[in-house]
């Protein structure tokens, strides 16, 4: 492969795992494949993540099933996992399990552990297809593996996501009886869960235990408690979290902001929106598409359509370029106010900006011409 004066250079093992990976980062992933380098399976870990984000899993099990025992390489736990996580991202999660399955009777050097049968396990709840889920869930015991942390955590949030909130707590009691604590995901699910739900008195007391349990609640939990307060016009409640927040150490992000602009705008609490949004860029972040779109529906909603043009001309002026969703937004209140002229002028300067309208914005239109 090279020559050092009149010496010969013999490639080894890291100068092969470096030119496949050059060839995966350069998208050559034939050349790699048609080189058929007689290397060991650790050398293969960067050609088979290269073919499974390239959506070509069909090559990467050919090669884990075939090409490797083929040139003497027995897959390890990596090719295994990089497949059945491949698999799993193509929606393939009954293929990943059947592949695991094999696993204990191939003779490879790869038995199935926890981290490969929460790959499956996610898969499933991501197709979803809880009851396989489960069902890997379950067969994790019979096998004798024992479920971790990502495991019940992920059960939990699945079944917290259905709102079946008294299967979720037996699971987590269960996680705890086996020794294993629940972590900030764990818990933030299941405040997700109850809130949800509509059971915010749980929420709160689910998050006092959390406290109690030496798990400090995260930004995440904040948003999830201040979304549901918010959507139920509890907006003073929802700002003593946020207050409460910097307090705590935690530093309120993009979402925290627009769940309580959010909040405020619904309500109609423009003076305390713009409080709210002033104290935000003073913190250091800046508004995005979704925060303007906030403000312009604030002002929509109070008929003052002069005031929300002015939030749409902002935008520009803070080097944001509006989105269809700005657009659809402006051009819907501008026509229910009776400013079609308006509105079809800013449709045309959508369309110059190279956006396409669609039925939702047509809508608006066609019914304001015709009123």
């Amino acid at each position: 492969m090279a020559r050092a004066g009149a010496d010969e250079v013999t490639p080894n093992l890291y100068t092969y795992s470096v030119l496949i990976g050059c060839c995966c980062r350069a998208g050559r992933l034939d050349n790699v494949i048609k080189k058929g380098f007689r290397v060991e399976a650790i050398t293969f870990t960067p050609l088979l993540k290269g073919l499974c984000a390239d959506k070509r899993t069909s090559d990467a099990m050919d090669i884990v099933l075939c090409r490797m025992t083929q040139l003497g390489c027995i897959p390890n736990v990596f090719s295994c996992t990089i497949l059945l996580k491949g698999l799993c991202d193509e929606n393939r999660s009954q293929e990943a399990l059947e592949l695991l399955q094999m696993m204990p009777d191939d003779g490879g050097d790869c038995p199935p552990d926890v981290v490969l049968y929460n790959t499956v396990i996610n898969g499933f709840f991501k197709e979803g297809d809880p009851d396989k889920a489960y069902a890997t869930y379950h067969e994790m015991f019979d096998q004798g593996i024992l479920p971790d942390v990502v495991t019940y955590s992920s059960i939990i949030a699945a079944l917290c996501k259905a709102q079946a909130m008294d299967k979720a707590m037996e699971v987590l009691n269960t996680m705890v009886k086996n020794g294993v604590m629940p972590n900030c995901r764990t818990y933030n699910s299941i405040v997700h869960g109850y809130c949800s739900s509509g059971q915010l008195t749980e929420a709160i007391g689910f998050l006092k235990m959390m406290c109690s349990d030496g798990v400090e609640p995260d930004v995440v939990t904040c948003n999830l408690l201040m979304d549901y307060l918010c959507k139920n016009r509890r907006c003073t409640e929802a700002r003593k979290i946020f207050n409460s927040m910097t307090k705590c150490g935690l530093k309120p992000d993009i979402t925290t902001y627009c769940t309580l602009l959010q909040g405020y705008a619904t309500k109609g609490a423009l003076v305390e929106m713009h409080d709210l949004l002033d104290l935000m860029v003073w913190n250091g972040i800046q508004p995005n598409h979704h925060v303007f779109n906030i403000l312009i529906c604030a002002y929509a909603k109070q008929e003052k359509v002069d005031e929300a043009m002015l939030v749409f001309s902002k935008m520009r002026q803070q080097g944001l370029s509006p989105n269809a969703v700005n657009y659809r937004t402006i051009i819907d209140v501008l026509c229910k106010l009776g400013r079609v002229y308006d509105a079809v002028l800013t449709l045309k300067q959508m369309i110059n900006e190279g956006l396409t309208p669609d039925i939702i914005v047509y809508t608006p239109l066609i019914h304001g011409r015709y009123m």
